[in-house]
């Protein structure tokens, strides 16, 4: 966060909720229409279901998404690392006294 906070509004599903951040305004209308949008690919596939299961398969679905890039970020990570460490062992190969 940065700045003073501030009550910005964003609509989610069709009800407007006022939120206090002190993020940019466009941030926090992204992170609205990203969660609206998660709201509508639910009830594409579930019409009938009242908004509060929506609500829950929204988030599981936001849930699962981050946990899924989380893991990718680790495994990325992880062969960064071992590229590094491969290179530094080249290094230190060339450089040693012959």
């Amino acid at each position: 966060m940065s700045g003073e906070e501030r009550v910005l509004h964003v609509q989610i599903f069709g009800e407007g909720y006022a939120l206090r951040s002190a993020d940019p305004p466009d941030y926090v209308q992204r992170v609205g229409q990203y969660v609206d949008g998660k709201f509508y690919e639910v009830a594409k596939g579930s019409p009938s279901l009242p908004p509060a299961k929506m609500g829950i398969l929204a988030s599981l679905n936001i849930a699962d998404e981050l946990f899924r890039q989380g893991a990718s970020f680790r495994e990325s990570e992880a062969a960064a690392a071992a590229k590094v460490a491969e290179l530094v062992a080249l290094l230190d190969a060339g450089l040693a006294p012959s």
